[in-house]
C-alpha cells in the first residue's frame, strides 16, 4: 500500500491541535460604526453638479492660451469655466 509523503505531516498536525480552554473570556463588543470612508479620487465638481452643463464653444488657440496665462498670473482661484459663466452672465445682463 501506498501512503502519501504528507501523511506523516498531517498526523502531527493533528496530535498538535490545541484543545479549546475551559475559561474563555467572552469577545469584546464590536465597535461603533465608523464615518463613511473617504472617498479615493477628486472631490465631486461641477461635472457631477446637475446644476451644471458642459458645453463646447470654438475659440482661437491663442485666445484660449492667452486667457489661461492671463488666469493664472491673477492669482485668484478662477478657472476657465467661471470666468466663461461671468462673461455670459454679464452679457445677458446687459440685454435686458
Amino acid at each position: 500500500m501506498m501512503s502519501s509523503k504528507f501523511k506523516g505531516i498531517l498526523d502531527i498536525a493533528k496530535e498538535r491541535e490545541p484543545a479549546p480552554p475551559d475559561d474563555v473570556p467572552p469577545p469584546p463588543p464590536p465597535s461603533p460604526p465608523e464615518a463613511a470612508p473617504k472617498r479615493r479620487g477628486r472631490p465631486s465638481g461641477k461635472r457631477s453638479d446637475s446644476e451644471f452643463v458642459q458645453v463646447t464653444a470654438y475659440v482661437h488657440k491663442r485666445t484660449h492660451r492667452d486667457v489661461k496665462i492671463a488666469l493664472l498670473k491673477s492669482d485668484g482661484d478662477r478657472d476657465f469655466s467661471e470666468l466663461v459663466e461671468d462673461l455670459l452672465a454679464a452679457w445677458l445682463k446687459s440685454q435686458e
